[in-house]
């Protein structure tokens, strides 16, 4: 499974201009692999990645951020612990 996730850091808008060019962008994709000893309905596997992928990969996600804006010595960014929120 793909999980591709992505934060930007723009300035504060007066107008709420969805259009503002941010400061910085950064994106990651990350592949996720999962093993399955037994056969499984493809309708369960999916249920399963859909809501454990983002899970799975979010610490490393919030590395990754953290790492990226400290090599560019760029402001840090605080990605929040996952909640479990949709993506």
């Amino acid at each position: 499974m793909l999980v591709s996730l992505g934060t930007r850091l723009v300035p504060p808008s007066q107008d709420n201009d969805s259009e503002v060019d941010a400061f910085f962008v950064i994106e990651a994709d990350f592949l996720v692999n999962y093993e399955m000893k037994a056969d499984i309905d493809q309708e369960c596997i999916k249920a399963f990645a859909d809501n454990n992928a983002v899970h799975n990969v979010w610490p490393f996600w919030r590395q990754h951020v953290f790492d990226m804006v400290s090599r560019a010595r760029l402001p840090q960014l605080e990605i929040p612990l996952y909640s479990g929120f949709k993506m």
